[in-house]
């Protein structure tokens, strides 16, 4: 009995001395590892939830650019940080679970390594065609490239980038052939989608919405897995046909793995509610993105899962790790 009342004690003076971390937390100005460029979109969405979470803390968070290999180099940075809550990472999907599966050597384990506090913004995707194509909608799309099989040109941004495994992913999941165009970049691939080089693409939806109002590209459906607030008149994937399919981008911030859970957690709670303020919300819909909360788990769980669905994608891609 007096063995147990001891370990009870114990217990609870490391929750009450979790607790009292939690609640000083920060005493000192926070480095935040973007794996990103300044003035990438990565670092600008960053810069607007980071700036309102620093005012709610009562400590500055310092933003720390570690662009290069594709994101990878920030990433092992921050894996390597110590574990204390004053090192955190603002990572990409991307980064996450694409980049393990196509370079030879990282220096991280994307889901071993790290501590998932939130994302904080999530990037639609949505399938879209030429406007010259005849298709309303996505269950006519699917029956004419069945029609046409290897007819209809898929444009990406590049072998390996998320607008490639996005269309190889649907294309798999449709039961169509994806007969895929590599373009060096974004730009020229929504230029191919425009003027008809090209006659589909699974992309982010914000790099076609200008031409979808200039009535030159239709967009069919999303990929989220419910519909966007970008575009609510716009069905999901899923509800159009495609049972199942779920592919978006997001950005979020990791912490080390080891950091205490009650720093993690302080995190994710003034995450939420910086969030859910008007204003920010406002911010991100007008530059094409949604603000986008989770929680711990939720995080843990969206990328160990796209983690997996990825791994399967490049393999199914014949990419080989370089």
């Amino acid at each position: 009995m007096h063995a147990l009342l001891l370990a009870a004690a114990f217990t609870l003076g490391l929750t009450a001395g979790a607790a009292a971390v939690a609640a000083d937390y920060p005493l000192r100005p926070v480095r935040m590892i973007v794996a990103n460029a300044p003035g990438s979109a990565s670092d600008i969405y960053g810069r607007i939830v980071f700036t309102r979470m620093s005012e709610r803390l009562g400590q500055q968070i310092v933003i720390d650019n570690r662009p290069g290999a594709g994101g990878t180099l920030g990433v092992e940075t921050a894996a390597r940080a110590v574990a204390d809550g004053y090192t955190l990472a603002t990572v990409t999907a991307a980064v996450m679970t694409i980049a393990p599966h196509v370079y030879a050597k990282i220096g991280f384990d994307p889901v071993k390594d790290f501590a998932p506090v939130s994302v904080f913004v999530k990037t639609e995707t949505a399938l879209c065609v030429n406007a010259a194509l005849p298709v309303k909608t996505l269950r006519e799309f699917i029956d004419l490239a069945k029609a046409k099989p290897g007819q209809l040109n898929m444009a990406s941004a590049g072998i390996g980038s998320t607008s490639h495994l996005g269309g190889l992913m649907f294309a798999t999941m449709a039961g169509i052939e994806g007969n895929h165009i590599p373009y060096k970049g974004g730009g020229p691939s929504a230029l191919a989608l425009v003027q008809g080089e090209s006659q589909w693409t699974m992309g982010p939806y914000g790099a076609y919405g200008s031409h979808v109002k200039s009535g030159r590209v239709r967009c069919l459906a999303t990929g989220g897995d419910k519909r966007s607030a970008l575009t609510p008149d716009l069905p999901t994937i899923a509800e159009s046909g495609v049972a199942g399919f779920r592919y978006y981008g997001w950005n979020g911030v990791l912490a080390p793995r080891g950091t205490p859970p009650a720093i993690v957690n302080k995190m994710n709670s003034v995450m939420r509610d910086v969030l859910a303020t008007a204003d920010l919300r406002q911010l991100y819909l007008a530059q094409g993105e949604e603000p986008a909360y989770s929680s711990v788990e939720e995080f843990r769980k969206i990328i160990s899962d796209d983690f997996v669905q990825m791994g399967r994608m490049v393999k199914l891609a014949g990419l080989k790790p370089e």
